[in-house]
């Protein structure tokens, strides 16, 4: 069964991806006043000439340097701004989408369905992870495979030693096809054996 989610969009878990990208805009904000602060007080006792609109005018240094950062800052958020949403968008893909996927995964194991393997591409993160559900759903698909077979052949001794009674047959042979029956689900029992479930004593 080929798997019927798709990664259409970069978009995928919308809550996760703006949640980093809102943080990573915030944090260039904080940088980018903490930037001006500090190279404001380290030239607090300096003077700053500057030449804007046909005007000189001389101040100290850190307000000289507030005000025309101040005037050109919206500029420096908005184009920041642009290039950290497009970048987060980029490097949230590659974590919220394996999450989608295995989100997906656990939502089609608690179906009953194993018929599925997790594929990731080669920039993703998460790939470890990836393999061992892979490995989970193989050797879950192999027991249930066994047990499946192992409560088949149970249920055909059964059926052949209840037959040979109302048949009277030999003794004989209705005790080996219960022996059989018997030993086919002690290996049974020693399957189930190997998973511990809740509640378990």
């Amino acid at each position: 069964m080929n798997r019927t989610w798709k990664r259409r969009n970069f978009f995928i878990k919308k809550d996760l991806q703006g949640k980093y990208m809102f943080s990573f805009f915030i944090f260039l904000v904080a940088g980018s006043i903490i930037f001006t602060l500090i190279f404001s007080l380290l030239s607090s006792n300096t003077m700053t000439i500057v030449y804007d609109n046909y005007k000189l005018q001389i101040g100290k240094t850190p307000l000289m340097l507030m005000k025309e950062i101040l005037s050109a800052q919206w500029i420096f958020i908005v184009a920041g701004g642009f290039v950290v949403v497009i970048l987060s968008m980029f490097l949230t893909h590659r974590f919220a989408g394996p999450i989608f996927r295995f989100e997906k995964s656990i939502e089609e194991m608690t179906k009953g369905n194993l018929n599925f393997r997790i594929y990731l591409r080669a920039k993703d993160e998460g790939k470890e992870l990836a393999e061992k559900i892979n490995i989970l759903v193989d050797m879950l698909s192999s027991n249930i495979k066994e047990m499946r077979r192992l409560s088949e052949e149970v249920n055909n001794k059964l059926t052949d030693a209840d037959n040979s009674l109302k048949e009277n047959k030999e003794g004989k042979e209705t005790a080996l096809d219960i022996e059989i029956a018997g030993d086919l689900n002690r290996r049974l029992h020693e399957i189930l054996q190997k998973y511990t479930v809740k509640d378990d004593k």
